[in-house]
């Protein structure tokens, strides 16, 4: 009878959750989220647990009438000018040519 009771507790009752989202927005998360190694559902997932678990919502909520982004900020073009800045930045880096596992480069990277 007390297994059976412990088998009630740890059985989940999975519900399904649906919601409207503008495609592009989607389509910016998802790539996000992939980057991370996670599918939507499973970020969804973590956004709802964290909210239950904390009881309030783990994100930053304020009002405003002004955009956090620029209306182009998620164009193809934008990201794809944001990956190629990203791409030269790390190439043309000296960081690149330091070993930091040796005192005289991490000294210089300190520098």
């Amino acid at each position: 009878m007390v297994l059976n009771k412990v088998r009630e507790v740890l059985v989940m009752k999975a519900i399904q959750v649906s919601a409207r989202v503008d495609q592009s927005i989607k389509e910016s998360a998802q790539k996000v989220f992939e980057r991370q190694g996670l599918d939507m559902a499973t970020a969804i997932k973590m956004f709802i647990t964290k909210t239950a678990y904390e009881q309030q919502i783990p994100l930053s909520v304020q009002e405003s009438n002004k955009h956090a982004y620029p209306d182009d900020w998620f164009s193809e073009q934008r990201i794809a000018n944001r990956d190629e800045i990203t791409r030269l930045a790390f190439e043309k880096s000296p960081i690149q040519d330091l070993d930091l596992s040796k005192k005289e480069d991490r000294e210089e990277f300190m520098q």
